[in-house]
Order: C-alpha cells, then structure tokens, then sequence
C-alpha cells in the first residue's frame, strides 16, 4: 500500500513538473526555433513562454512570451538588444494579441547614402498592426535633410536647423524656412515657405527610406531631433511577416 502511494505521490509531482516546467520549456523551445529560422541573430537569445492555467500550453496558446535577444541582426539592422513582449500568443500560428517592447542601439546600413544609428525604436499594439516610434539625433537629422536638400535642389545648404513643432531653417546663401509632414504616401516632406522655391516640396524620406517603419507623423523635438512615428514596417522574427 505505501509502495502504491509514493508511486502516485511520484506520480503527481512529475506531472506537476511536466505542466509547470515542461510546457513552458517546450513551448519557449518552439519559438525560439521559430525566431532563429526567421533570420534573428543574435549572440543570446531568452525566450520566457508563460500561461494561467499552464495546461493552456497543451493547445499551443500563450497568455504572454518575453523576447530579449543582444548583439543582433535581422533584415539587415544591427540591434544592440531587444525586448519585446507579446500578449495572447498562439504558438503555432505564430500571432499576438499585443506587442509591446523595444529595439536599442538599432543600426541602419543606409539612410540617403549614410549609417544610421537610432537610440531606439519602440513597439505597441498587436494584432495586424504594431505602431513603431524613433528619434533621429539633432545633429544625424540635419545631416540627412542636408543630402536630401541637395539632391532635390542641387544646392548644398550651409546650414539645417530643426525647431518645434515641425519647421526646418535652411541656408543656402539666404535664409530659408519650410514646414515638415508627412504625405499621403508616408514620404518625409518639406514644403518650402518663402524664397525663390516658395510652395515647392521637397521628399526627404521617400516611404520611411530604409527605416523599418511606415511613416504616419513627425515631430521636432524640444532638444531638436526629428521624432518619427508609424507602423513597424517588417515583422517582428518568427512572426507572419518575419
């Protein structure tokens, strides 16, 4: 009798173990194998599957999965580290409900013919659609509407300052002011305000350029960088679009 009661007593605290510890462990397993067949590279990458009750696991259905990856590369950006977490996950369909995280440290290879080097990029919503913000650097931002300036005025201007909320002042031998937007199309815009090219606008970002997101606004920031928000434009690794 006591040799049948510590066989289910034993019994009990595997399963308790497999349900507790296994699921979460096979599933993390999972996804991390899904991640790393999309391209992520990365030199450590944790992947934390959790679920209540953890037996929802038995039909691939995660209330939350934690991504945190350092040193890695996906698409062609070098990312410092990432940490996003994802809400109401189906693990084999691979969606999320939410997305909620941030990219640090994100190195784009060529913006307008430069690297660029963002301080981060962060991530909400979930869903269809995950909103992606960024500040460019006062000093990167002026640099690049610089390049664009002369390329689509074919003069270089000696001087690009930002100022709140959206205005840019231009010198190319005179002293030039223009408005930023953002057009229909999602292309960075400046419409020229006074001078010769008075009413004239110049694309400063074509789409977003290279920049993984989908342009929907922009800003000046009080510090003067160039503060773009709008729709990640890449899926998240592992993930449909990944």
């Amino acid at each position: 009798m006591r040799g049948c009661l510590f066989t289910l007593f034993l019994g009990a605290i595997v399963l308790v173990f497999v349900v507790y510890v296994g699921l979460p462990a096979g599933a993390s397993a999972l996804l991390t194998a899904g991640i790393t067949a999309a391209g992520l590279q990365a030199g450590d990458t944790t992947v934390t599957v959790s679920s209540r009750p953890p037996t929802e696991l038995l039909a691939l259905h995660a209330d939350r999965v934690r991504v945190q990856a350092t040193h890695a590369a996906f698409r062609g950006l070098a990312i410092g580290s990432l940490d996003v977490v994802l809400g109401d996950v189906a693990v084999a369909d691979r969606t999320a409900g939410t997305v909620d995280g941030e990219l640090r440290d994100v190195t784009i290879p060529d913006i307008g013919g430069r690297t660029l080097t963002l301080a981060g990029i962060t991530l909400s919503g979930g869903g269809g659609k995950v909103a992606a913000s960024t500040t460019i650097a006062g000093s990167d931002a002026e640099g690049l509407l610089a390049d664009a300036i002369e390329a689509g005025l074919g003069i270089r201007p000696s001087s690009v300052t930002l100022s709140a909320p959206d205005r840019v002042t231009v010198r190319l031998g005179s002293v030039v002011h223009a408005r930023l937007r953002i057009s229909a199309a999602g292309d960075l815009e400046a419409e020229i305000l006074d001078g010769s090219e008075a009413g004239r606008t110049v694309i400063l970002l074509p789409d977003g350029g290279d920049l993984p997101v989908h342009l929907t606004g922009v800003r000046v920031t009080s510090s003067g960088g160039l503060r773009l928000t709008g729709d990640l434009a890449m899926g998240l690794p592992g993930f449909p679009g990944g």
